[in-house]
């Protein structure tokens, strides 16, 4: 018989573990590459322009990016005409969106996970280049969605490759648009941000002591307690409070499964200010997907009556493969985080990671919808198919970390 304490106890470890264990560590990771991303923005458009031969593997490494920034950023590029649809499949390829941070965030507090962070992260790159330059070579496009094999059907929507000296980047990042300035969405984010770093600073400080507790004794375990007076009920409301502020600034934003709009990256690559708020914002985002993802394990396990160990049974084999791979398929960051969270709670195999991994394409994929429909919806095949083959072939020759 589940009791309301048990249900209780559940959202209060959830909610304390989702923020110290993962929103800190992930909010100092998406503040550090989002003012690297605005300290370097503009200055590779013409580089990536110019060679057309590097472009899939210049992608790749957007995509590889933390976060969903610079595989946005790709999206006008390609829809100007600037790049071609290869790059953008190794860009789509090799994203991991938000889910990144995840897997860095897993790392820093288990070092297990390490090697297959470095590894997933690997493969995604190295497959978006091959993919990319496949699709290149057999002028595999929107309107020729077989290449040379197949019909081509009439697309008068994307600009030919674009050779003009005559727009520069900043028309790119200006086709990114900025956010509007009304609502109470963006009133709450632009006012409460500067709170919400404060107790995110105060939570890393405690995160951080806690590893060195854990390190110092392997039997050390934060105890629920709810007298704030103490070190454990001190500990346990900041990850109350951090959790709920993130809540607010989750539901603010109005963007349910995906964080990163073309609006907000524009704003962010203008203003050292907006960095800081567009990084309380996507920490947020990534603070109640995985919150999420510990309340649908948990509770599974509670009203199941199953454990850790009979998840990990319907995670492992062809079908988890194929399942991460068509999970990759929905479009946004929000769905991929509880597919990654389900990975660094053991529950599905490195095959399935990587598919998911390779399938995914973040936030990336809302703006290209936007502006070519027929290229977004053939970029989720072509990216799903090389998902599904490498996680086969990774599940087959046993390799897993």
């Amino acid at each position: 018989m589940v009791t309301l304490a048990e249900v209780f106890e559940i959202i209060v470890v959830s909610m304390r573990d989702a923020f110290l264990a993962v929103t800190v560590f992930v909010a100092a990771m998406v503040l550090l590459f989002s003012w690297l991303q605005y300290i370097t923005a503009g200055r590779f458009v013409d580089t990536i322009r110019e060679n057309t031969r590097w472009q899939p593997v210049i992608g790749a490494l957007m995509g590889i990016t933390p976060g969903c920034g610079g595989a946005i950023v790709m999206m006008p590029m390609y829809a100007r005409g600037y790049v071609t649809y290869g790059t953008v499949i190794a860009t789509l390829i090799a994203t991991l969106g938000d889910s990144a941070f995840v897997l860095i965030g897993a790392a820093v507090t288990d070092s297990s996970f390490i090697a297959p962070v470095i590894a997933v992260h690997l493969i995604s790159l190295v497959i978006g280049i091959c993919w990319g330059y496949l699709v290149d070579g057999m002028e595999i496009t929107p309107s020729k969605p077989l290449g040379k094999f197949g019909p081509t059907f009439e697309n008068n929507s994307l600009k030919p490759l674009s050779e003009s000296k005559n727009e520069d980047a900043k028309e790119v990042f200006d086709d990114l648009g900025r956010e509007e300035e009304s609502g109470w969405g963006y009133f709450l984010l632009h006012q409460g941000y500067t709170v919400w770093w404060i107790v995110t600073a105060l939570g890393l400080i405690f995160a951080v002591l806690l590893l060195l507790w854990s390190a110092q004794d392997a039997d050390f375990t934060l105890e629920i307690d709810y007298n704030p007076l103490t070190l454990h009920g001190f500990i346990t409301w900041i990850g109350l409070i951090g959790t709920s502020l993130s809540i607010i600034l989750y539901i603010s934003q109005k963007n349910w499964i995906g964080d990163d709009t073309e609006a907000s990256i524009g704003d962010k690559l203008y203003s050292m200010r907006e960095t800081m708020i567009h990084s309380a914002s996507e920490t947020a985002f990534v603070t109640f997907w995985v919150m999420s993802a510990y309340l649908i394990f948990e509770f599974s396990m509670l009203f199941s009556g199953m454990n850790e160990a009979d998840l990990v049974l319907y995670g492992d084999g062809i079908i988890a493969v194929i399942l991460a791979a068509v999970i990759g398929l929905i479009p946004g960051c929000g769905p991929q985080i509880i597919a990654i969270t389900a990975y660094t709670k053991d529950i599905i195999s490195f095959p399935a990671l990587a598919a998911n991994a390779i399938s995914q394409d973040g936030d990336a994929l809302f703006p290209l919808l936007v502006r070519h429909r027929a290229a977004s919806l053939w970029a989720t095949v072509h990216t799903t198919i090389p998902a599904i083959i490498v996680g086969i072939i990774l599940m087959f020759f046993g390799i897993t970390f």
